[in-house]
């Protein structure tokens, strides 16, 4: 199996099937590149040549398990049901448990407040790449070392607040106040719901591209 990540790797190398004896046995797991690391707003999503809602039964192209949102959130919307790959304090999870990191804007209206779900390996390299691309317009009070994902929490990161998954629903960029619609809707063709007008667009898109660019792989 693969046993680092880098950070702003490229990825790749050849895709080889869990062996007997091993967690998810006979799934395919590596290949996945750079290049494909983006998904949309969906639980599921990011997976290289893969379409449609949810992780259950998949491989793992980055070698990273996707992150988990709560019992509740599978109870209401069946595909948010990542109970396969354990809970979020998992330590046989890639990269380790579940960790959180808090980003929040500089600029006083509106205090537009973002979080990075992952792994801990992930959430501690991304909070240095972060730090490093995006200080201009990040508030003194954002993270600085990751904070475990209490998915009970009435703080946490929720799915109805994700604005971008990434690498195979590993990692996902959330937004508080943000609430899709479509994230619990029974109508699979709904659109997701629009962005807040007033959310410091700036820091998003430092957010997202860094992300993209330095996710360890």
């Amino acid at each position: 199996g693969k046993s680092s990540a880098t950070a702003y790797g490229d990825g790749g190398g050849e895709s080889v099937v869990i062996p007997d004896g091993q967690p998810f046995a006979g799934r395919s797991a590596g290949g996945g590149t750079r290049g494909q690391i983006y998904g949309n707003r969906t639980y599921g999503s990011g997976y290289p040549g893969i379409t449609g809602y949810g992780v259950s039964g998949r491989g793992f192209p980055f070698w990273f398990w996707p992150v988990v949102w709560s019992d509740t959130a599978a109870e209401r919307q069946p595909y948010l049901n990542g109970s396969e790959y354990g809970n979020a304090s998992n330590t046989s999870r890639f990269g380790g448990p579940l960790m959180e990191a808090t980003f929040i804007s500089n600029s006083s209206s509106p205090n537009t407040t973002f979080h990075v779900l992952s792994d801990n390996s992930t959430v501690t390299s991304l909070i240095q790449s972060i730090d490093a691309n995006c200080s201009h317009y990040l508030s003194s009070s954002s993270s600085s070392s990751p904070t475990p994902f209490d998915v009970n929490s009435a703080n946490a990161p929720q799915p109805e607040q994700a604005i971008q998954y990434y690498r195979a629903s590993s990692v996902v960029l959330t937004l508080d106040g943000y609430n899709n619609s479509a994230t619990f809707s029974s109508n699979a063709n709904m659109i997701d719901s629009p962005l807040p007008s007033n959310m410091d667009m700036n820091l998003s898109v430092c957010l997202n591209q860094t992300i993209a660019q330095a996710v360890p792989l």
